[in-house]
């Protein structure tokens, strides 16, 4: 029987997962996204505040998932989409978050102890990812197909939308890592899982880290960490809708932005709302994957014990 105090712990840990998602939406402005006083096309903020929270319950069984040492990543996407599909009406609002996150709250049900610290969370993380085996890919691919995420296209291998891509992955027992690998460069979701988060660990949360030491303003800090993102690492989402030559003009943009001073100052605010007029004027200018990582970030920061 599990005690108590480990139901605990995977309370604590979903609801570090949840308030990721809940403060990333929540912070502004965000150019090209949906935020508290944005709508993009038919999405709104209130679809994300809907949609992070029904996602407390997928977020509670990775959690236990990691304390019992058994269960399927795969069949928790499922829950989760399922749930983000049914309590609003604007669309696919977290796919490419809770894929990054629900692992993160099964590594953090597997640690001893919570807060836990980064390098252990890491560490469990990428165990397991080398865990999930065949079903796991086919249930992962099977939710990315019943939400049919805009911007995907047509890929070369392991197509989502081929019904022989499931009868390749069970006679060839395709794991994630294995179908994602060739993928590292095209979408944010493969690039953690085979890299072992390395820009949620090596850049999100070291910037979140320095940026809330900078100002005591939690929303200044998480949109400065946007910025830092998108400008390091060229959205995928927008190199996969407009091509990698207009993914880069963004990062260079936010760039320009971070070297103004972010939206701590005038200038860079001003630069920020620039961006945010420009990238709304078209649906490949929007930077989803930066704010998925944005989320991953977020969810390290505050599994470690930061608390607004």
């Amino acid at each position: 029987m599990i005690k108590m105090q480990l139901y605990d712990r995977a309370h604590d840990i979903a609801a570090c997962c949840q308030l990721a998602l809940l403060l990333e939406v929540s912070a502004y402005p965000k150019p090209g996204l949906v935020h508290r006083t944005r709508e993009f096309y038919e999405t709104s903020f209130e679809h994300f505040l809907s949609s992070a929270s029904s996602l407390y319950w997928p977020f509670f069984e990775a959690a236990m998932m990691g304390i019992r040492r058994k269960g399927s990543v795969g069949g928790l996407v499922k829950l989760a989409v399922r749930r983000m599909l049914s309590w609003q009406h604007g669309g696919n609002t977290h796919l490419g978050a809770l894929l990054l996150v629900i692992p993160m709250a099964t590594a953090a049900g597997m640690a001893d102890d919570f807060p836990i610290r980064p390098s252990r969370l890491r560490k469990e993380l990428r165990n397991i990812l080398k865990m999930m085996g065949p079903k796991d890919t086919e249930e992962i691919f099977q939710s990315i197909a019943y939400v049919m995420p805009g911007g995907l296209g047509k890929v070369p291998y392991l197509d989502v939308k081929d019904q022989k891509t499931y009868e390749e992955i069970r006679r060839k027992k395709i794991t994630p890592i294995m179908a994602l690998k060739r993928y590292v460069d095209r979408d944010i979701v493969a690039h953690e899982w085979v890299t072992g988060y390395s820009l949620t660990f090596g850049l999100g949360y070291k910037e979140l880290k320095n940026q809330i030491t900078k100002t005591k303003n939690l929303n200044e800090a998480i949109t400065n960490t946007f910025l830092k993102i998108l400008a390091q690492k060229p959205d995928t989402l927008i190199m996969r809708r407009a091509g990698i030559q207009v993914a880069r003009l963004v990062s260079a943009m936010a760039a320009k932005a971070i070297k103004l001073g972010g939206i701590s100052s005038a200038k860079g605010r001003k630069e920020v709302e620039k961006m945010d007029e420009q990238f709304r004027k078209s649906r490949s200018m929007r930077p989803g994957a930066t704010a998925d990582l944005l989320c991953s970030s977020l969810a390290v920061l505050l599994m470690e014990g930061f608390r607004p």
